[in-house]
């Protein structure tokens, strides 16, 4: 057991904050940023699909009509970064894309692979079409996002996550149909300023409200 490593990510966990006021003169690095979105690509998924894309707006324009889409919400403008998590709209070309990168990666023909395809192909394209499958791809990219957001708070760098906007707004400014994604949160990635949340006590239940051992 590493107690230093315990301690560091209880540490990390209990100072973040979903930060609102961002300090605009401070931006997160390059090797930070970098770290937090390997920690997404490493993110693991239900059959190993992948089924998402990260994109990390930098033009200022783009991220004001954003923030317009947010209802106004500053921190889309004022964050260091920010990133709009969304997910894969094509179910249909997932399966043969996850069976291609595998026999790329273990050396193999895609033709080995065939109870790989049926099993990802069964898996997905057995969800029922529509809103429960569209509920399922967006579900997996909370993983991703949840570990961003913790690697985040070990390198010191605060982040919230965002679901407070018109996604039908998001996906036309980022010309997401056409990529044949749909947006489904906002990670905003800086530092914190004068930021009156931040200074509140965390709130959370007890550890024995939460977890139940059998």
């Amino acid at each position: 057991m590493n107690t230093d490593m315990n301690g560091a990510v209880t540490n990390a966990l209990t100072w973040r904050r979903a930060v609102k006021a961002f300090d605009t003169t401070k931006k997160v690095s390059d090797a930070d940023l970098a770290t937090i979105l390997e920690a997404g690509r490493l993110a693991p998924s239900s059959i190993g699909i992948e089924a998402w894309k990260f994109i990390v707006v930098t033009d200022p324009e783009v991220r004001a009509k954003l923030r317009e889409a947010a209802y106004g919400q500053p921190q889309v403008t004022d964050a260091s970064h920010l990133i709009v998590i969304t997910r894969r709209t094509d179910a249909e070309n997932i399966a043969p894309e996850l069976v291609a990168r595998t026999a790329k990666a273990q050396g193999k023909e895609v033709s080995d692979l065939e109870g790989l395809s049926k099993m990802a192909t069964g898996g997905i394209m057995g969800i029922p079409e529509g809103a429960v499958r569209d509920g399922w791809l967006a579900g997996q990219t909370y993983i991703p996002l949840g570990m961003m957001m913790t690697a985040a708070s070990m390198l010191g760098v605060d982040n919230a996550a965002m679901g407070g906007f018109v996604n039908a707004k998001v996906d036309e400014i980022l010309g997401l149909p056409e990529k044949h994604l749909a947006s489904v949160s906002f990670m905003v990635l800086g530092y914190r300023g004068d930021d009156a949340y931040s200074k509140m006590p965390k709130v959370r239940r007890t550890i024995d409200e939460v977890v139940e051992r059998v």
